[in-house]
């Protein structure tokens, strides 16, 4: 999917600012039929005002509750793992926002979010999304369940714990990709899709 040209400003567009590429932009949200986009640091509030925006634009589109209620969930769900150390991000010059898209498609909703991980994680995060998306629905649970039995999960429980709920609720396959930087930091995108039938 794409989300933004990654073609590279011209010093003359650098020099215009968003007039250059505001029409660029507008088109592919339009392409891909992204519905709603948002950039910034994620707060609880953040996560309200987003899920009344969403709650108006499903209604707008004559959506069931039913399914308005899977894609809130799995708003939630994408929300909660983009938390980032603002700070520490900030500090060593990246950008400490995350990027969250909904793009509606004949079938299906799509809900994306993009973030900096540290770079050593990467391997780690990569072997359990593949590994949450080779289990069928009961794999799931029950792997859900072990998770939750551990006395004290470490935080690569939890994580997996936030993804796991991620795929149960989707009920499809995660995708994702990564973008190395450097050493220290690779940006994270993941997707879910929240079909419209079958909920």
């Amino acid at each position: 999917m794409m989300i933004m040209s990654t073609s590279q400003p011209t010093e003359t567009e650098k020099k215009e600012g968003p007039l250059a590429f505001s029409y660029e932009c507008y088109k592919d949200m339009l392409d891909n039929n992204i519905i709603f986009a948002y950039r910034g640091i994620v707060t609880s509030d953040l996560v309200t005002n987003v899920l009344e925006i969403m709650e108006e634009r499903l209604e707008e589109e004559g959506q069931s509750k039913k399914i308005s209620k899977k894609v809130f969930n799995v708003m939630v769900e994408c929300l909660t793992n983009v938390y980032v150390d603002e700070d520490k991000l900030f500090k060593e010059g990246y950008d400490p926002s995350a990027l969250l898209l909904v793009a509606k498609g004949s079938n299906s909703y799509k809900v994306t979010t993009g973030n900096y991980i540290p770079t050593k994680g990467v391997n780690s995060l990569k072997l359990m999304i593949d590994r949450i998306n080779s289990m069928d629905k009961e794999e799931l649970k029950t792997y859900y369940q072990e998770i939750l039995c551990m006395e004290e999960p470490d935080m690569n429980g939890l994580t997996n714990l936030a993804i796991i709920d991620l795929a149960r609720k989707s009920k499809n396959k995660l995708t994702y990709t990564f973008k190395y930087e450097n050493n220290k930091y690779t940006f994270f995108t993941l997707e879910s899709q929240i079909s419209k039938s079958g909920v």
